[in-house]
């Protein structure tokens, strides 16, 4: 029986970087629901317990493209110790000062959003350096969205008990504490010590968001994200409105993506990875299609499973493909570029999606997910040819997937 990543988990430093990586984005999976319940236990509004959760999105959604290209230019460690020691700062004064509103509580959580490692970016950065066959190299991109469904599993989970049986200021001090750990024992590998962006001349103001292909990519992550934070909300307005918890539902979607990534990584797809791209986009939007014919939450959860198959396929093959399309020297902030138009895609898909619940009923919220689905398709369908590197990219060969 052939094991997936067995290749990649035997290369010496592959381990250690997936490990420190999750125990460092860990705070990611758990700060919306700390930050919620911290203000709640301290007497705050449901409306200014949302504003703060929404700040530290908006502080990691201009943070992380800065912090991306000072690693481009600067290198890994120093950047990722010094910005985890912001957010340590800004974590701990939030569970010290535990403010229920007012600029003190905006700002801390800013500061906690913008400060962000982007440990995610930096590892993804490094993969090209590791793995020089194309297969590999889209096997650990794989491994790693496969690997970081354990944050959003584990994450909520360990906020809420942490709440729940101390308080809800020792969850941020356990987040403070993930940070810290797996920053270091990431940044202190050899792996990231000795990394370098590739040395080019003057850099374009736009960093990675001046090659056309890239933004066309992002396009399309702008479609898929807004149609996953839509579902994310629909599922979970569906479920309270048949009096059902929405934990299971958002499990065993998360469940069905790293069904798929095992599955992804056990053979060589013959396709380029933008025709892999579409495909893999077709088959998600046709998963939201087929989720309208779910009756009760049980039927539901089933067809999650299957619709979330295409999830961590689809990531990975998103990242081989903004690897090879960013320009010289701004991959490392190509990647973070991913993640903030992932995280205004979701938030915006869920507030959309949120309206359209009350406004109607959560079914009908189901159609957004279509919707994003159906726009993600077009970005990288329409043109096709627009997906491949230019003269200004830089140029490697389509790998075989």
């Amino acid at each position: 029986m052939r094991y997936p990543y067995k290749d990649i988990l035997g290369v010496p430093s592959v381990p250690r970087l997936i490990v420190a990586a999750i125990v460092g984005r860990m705070p990611v999976g758990m700060g919306a629901l700390a930050l919620f319940l911290l203000v709640r236990g301290a007497g705050g509004s449901y409306a200014i317990a949302g504003l703060a959760v929404s700040a530290a999105t908006i502080g990691t959604s201009f943070g992380s493209p800065v912090l991306g290209r000072l690693i481009d230019r600067q290198g890994q460690t120093r950047v990722l110790v010094l910005s985890m020691l912001s957010q340590v700062t800004a974590l701990l004064a939030l569970a010290l000062l535990a403010p229920s509103g007012g600029i003190l509580l905006f700002g801390l959580c800013i500061v906690y959003g913008f400060s962000n490692p982007p440990l995610a970016a930096s590892m993804r950065a490094g993969w090209s350096t590791l793995f020089t066959d194309r297969r590999q190299l889209t096997q650990a991109f794989s491994l790693d969205s496969t690997a970081q469904e354990a944050i959003w599993i584990l994450g909520p989970l360990l906020a809420a008990t942490i709440a729940g049986a101390i308080d809800p200021r020792a969850t941020l001090v356990v987040m403070a504490a993930f940070s810290v750990i797996g920053v270091t024992w990431f940044a202190t590998s050899e792996q990231s010590r000795t990394w370098r962006s590739a040395h080019v001349g003057e850099r374009h103001l736009l960093g990675p968001l001046a090659a056309s292909p890239v933004r066309r990519v992002l396009a399309s992550i702008l479609g898929l994200a807004f149609a996953w934070g839509a579902l994310e909300l629909a599922i979970a307005a569906y479920a309270d409105s048949m009096h059902h918890s929405a934990g299971p539902l958002l499990a065993v979607w998360a469940v069905g993506s790293v069904i798929g990534g095992l599955l992804f990584a056990l053979r060589r797809w013959p396709q380029t990875p933008q025709r892999m791209l579409g495909l893999l986009l077709l088959f998600n939007l046709a998963g939201f299609l087929v989720l309208m014919l779910a009756q009760t939450p049980w039927q539901l959860g089933v067809l999650l499973v299957v619709t979330g198959i295409a999830n961590a396929p689809v990531i990975a093959t998103l990242y081989v493909l903004i690897e090879s399309l960013a320009p010289r020297g701004t991959v490392t902030e190509a990647f973070t570029w991913v993640s903030t138009t992932f995280t205004v895609g979701i938030g915006a898909g869920a507030a959309s999606a949120g309206i359209i619940s009350d406004a109607i009923e959560p079914r009908a919220a189901f159609w957004l997910a279509v919707v994003g689905g159906a726009g993600a398709v077009l970005a990288v369908v329409v043109r096709h040819r627009g997906l491949h590197p230019t003269g200004n990219e830089h140029h490697v060969e389509s790998p075989a997937l």
